[in-house]
């Protein structure tokens, strides 16, 4: 969309005056409001001036003025445009309701409480000096404020832990070897999974893993998907609980954000409840082959033609893509309407009209 666009989407009229330099439409003034085509538009230098008023610029000027937006906001507006241009609409698709979704545990009180003491001193670590090379990390690789990362409770275990499995409350159990299994809380970065005031699950993300995991989950720990928000409209699908994070700091006024853990997760009686309500599904799960057969199977099925398969471009999954130069925002946003005259009525119908975010989705 060119200025000229852009300001007869807003009901002016301008007319065609000339063709050299890509060509030249004059009208009304859209600030001063004098109609006698003293108001000019050159499309290709994407300029704009009227001579009565001598209000002039390009369109985030024009929307700055006429939309009174910050200049943030405009370049956020415009950047939606692009976006929008590039997906296509979602297409109507068969339920085939064969689905049941299993009630999630809550681990046991001793496991909560050693997990808390845990997830508190990994607090502590990664705000302190051992924690900097990890917070940066965070920062500059996974795109997280300090304020996300604190809302997170996201730690820094610095060295491994291994205790017997009693001391969490968990049962007996034996390796493969016949020895004693214990439970393993290896050094890395620890992902927290909170409900309220209990911590529901421990996942740390190895720095060095070897040939070893990644991503290791404390034995005992729910298996619970992460859900950040249930008031939006639109939920939105992910692996990793940082690709959650990411997506919930830059579009969380939007959407709700649930990660599962990995591809083949399958959503819990809670998260099918609030799926179940969802006007809209984006499934952005990772853009790899166990991601794609996960998107393309199970969610259309079970959720029918509410769920469009969302991939990221530019990188397998959100955190990737935004360092390849997504704007992750744009990208979600795009998911969600279709086109930019739907996310312009439902920014009106929410912000002016007073609808709730389902009720303008269901609008639209």
């Amino acid at each position: 969309m060119n200025l000229l666009e852009l300001i007869q989407g807003d009901g002016f009229v301008l007319k065609r005056k000339a063709s050299t330099n890509g060509g030249e439409y004059a009208g009304a003034c859209p600030f001063c409001g004098y109609e006698w085509d003293t108001f000019r538009v050159w499309p290709e230098s994407g300029r704009y001036w009227c001579r009565r008023c001598e209000k002039s610029g390009d369109a985030i000027q024009y929307l700055r003025d006429k939309k009174s937006l910050s200049y943030k906001e405009a370049c956020h507006k415009l950047g939606v445009i692009a976006a929008l241009n590039k997906y296509g609409s979602r297409s109507a698709r068969k339920v085939k309701p064969n689905f049941t979704p299993k009630e999630t545990q809550t681990p046991v009180d001793i496991w909560q409480g050693k997990a808390k003491t845990l997830l508190d001193g990994a607090i502590n670590n990664l705000w302190s000096s051992a924690g900097e090379s990890m917070r940066e990390w965070l920062h500059t690789k996974k795109g997280l404020s300090d304020d996300t990362i604190k809302k997170a409770m996201l730690g820094f275990n610095s060295a491994d832990i291994c205790e017997p499995r009693a001391n969490w409350g968990l049962e007996t159990a034996l390796n493969d070897d016949g020895t004693q299994r214990r439970q393993w809380i290896p050094s890395g970065l620890v992902i927290p999974c909170i409900d309220g005031d209990t911590v529901q699950r421990l996942r740390i993300r190895r720095d060095n893993p070897g040939e070893g995991s990644r991503y290791i989950v404390a034995s005992g720990s729910s298996s619970a998907a992460v859900i950040i928000g249930k008031d939006k409209g639109t939920a939105v699908i992910v692996e990793s609980e940082l690709d959650a994070l990411l997506l919930s700091q830059e579009v969380g006024d939007l959407v709700n954000v649930i990660a599962l853990g990995s591809a083949q997760a399958k959503p819990d009686k809670n998260t099918d409840a609030l799926l179940k309500a969802m006007p809209i599904i984006l499934i952005c799960l990772d853009t790899d082959e166990a991601g794609a057969r996960a998107s393309w199977k199970f969610w259309p099925e079970t959720y029918g033609d509410k769920v469009k398969r969302w991939p990221t471009i530019h990188g397998k999954d959100a955190s990737e893509a935004r360092l390849n130069g997504l704007n992750i925002r744009d990208w979600i946003i795009a998911g969600m309407f279709g086109s930019e005259e739907k996310f312009e009525r439902f920014c009106i119908q929410t912000v002016e009209g007073g609808l709730s975010d389902r009720e303008a989705i269901q609008a639209n």
